[in-house]
């Protein structure tokens, strides 16, 4: 998911939503049945947050419960002050990607000795105790980052790597350090990392034109979003360099959160591959959690499963909007 900037720290990632405090519905207390589930989520204005909000008012939709999304649209202090409306509205489970772990964990501990069950998402921070997560978050053998490693030693034995990432969000920050240390291992050498503190392409962008005038021979750039890959690929472009397919010449550029963006941008050549969260099944997941924490029996984490969308895989890629999604359906593990 993107994630923007404007504070110290945050979850995956301090991210994204331009709603001003609530997404859906904004009654109070229980719904009279099924699941009242309240979340704090970090910019809602941001594409992958919108399709996991619809995950999830699709699944609770089958229980006959409801989903409010308040926005806390990157800052920690607005995210703190929806925690106290959630808490004051009574919901059933409330849901959070932290921002800043500082900065929210006295309201979550309000909200435990409320007796409200928290959901940490991506976030496992200030005593969470229960939380979902992308796979291309969790740093597991055999996971997104060791794979996204092995696809650049396998395509530049030996090569150079820059990574861009967003300093102080803790979910990003594990990320790259995930990537960096799988990166080593295979055999690559991360000659330089910068923080695109303004989360956007212009950032990318400018951020990688200044890296290949230092480093013009680099082999491959990681990203921990599609926004900042896409302006890496516009500054490999306006620099004369190409882009490699992952089996072609030219630089290996990757991102994630499966942007529409960026799975076109593979379509047309212009990304290496961009690692798709599954933001709507996500949604699903965080439903199925909160379902398990009424009854009793949740695991510590729900781990649900990422794919790597690439010039190859792109051919089979499905919109999420035309996906057809069920709790069954739903590819995670749990710990």
């Amino acid at each position: 998911m993107k994630l923007g900037r404007r504070l110290t720290a945050a979850g995956t990632t301090v991210l994204l939503f331009a709603l001003a405090a609530c997404g859906s519905d904004s009654d109070s207390g229980s719904s009279g049945g099924g699941l009242d589930l309240g979340y704090a989520a970090p910019v809602a204005a941001q594409t992958g947050q919108q399709q996991m909000t619809k995950g999830m008012k699709d699944a609770v939709a089958t229980m006959g419960g409801k989903v409010t999304v308040y926005d806390s649209n990157l800052s920690s202090s607005k995210q703190v002050t929806n925690m106290q409306t959630m808490i004051q509205k009574k919901h059933d489970v409330i849901g959070s990607w932290t921002l800043d772990p500082g900065a929210t964990a006295g309201i979550y501990d309000q909200v435990k000795s409320r007796g409200i069950p928290l959901v940490g998402v991506n976030s496992d921070d200030s005593g969470i105790e229960h939380s979902v997560w992308y796979s291309m978050q969790r740093c597991t053998p055999g996971g997104p980052a060791e794979r996204t490693a092995a696809l650049f030693a396998k395509a530049r034995p030996g090569g150079s790597v820059l990574t861009i990432g967003l300093d102080g969000v803790p979910s990003i920050d594990n990320n790259i350090k995930c990537f960096t240390e799988a990166a080593e291992k295979a055999g690559l050498t991360v000659i330089a990392h910068v923080s695109n503190t303004t989360d956007d392409s212009a950032g990318g962008q400018k951020l990688t034109a200044d890296l290949l005038t230092k480093h013009p021979d680099v082999d491959a750039i990681f990203s921990y979003n599609d926004t900042s890959a896409l302006g890496a690929s516009a500054a490999v472009t306006a620099g004369g360099k190409k882009v490699s397919d992952g089996t072609s010449d030219g630089i290996l550029i990757t991102g994630a959160n499966g942007d529409a963006d960026a799975v076109q941008a593979v379509r047309e050549g212009r990304l290496t591959g961009t690692w798709d969260p599954n933001n709507t099944e996500f949604g699903w997941l965080l439903i199925k959690m909160a379902q398990a924490l009424q009854a009793g029996d949740a695991p510590t984490r729900m781990v649900l499963e990422s794919t790597f969308v690439d010039a190859e895989s792109v051919k089979e890629y499905i919109e999420p909007a035309q996906r057809t999604i069920t709790f069954e359906t739903l590819k995670f593990t749990s710990e």
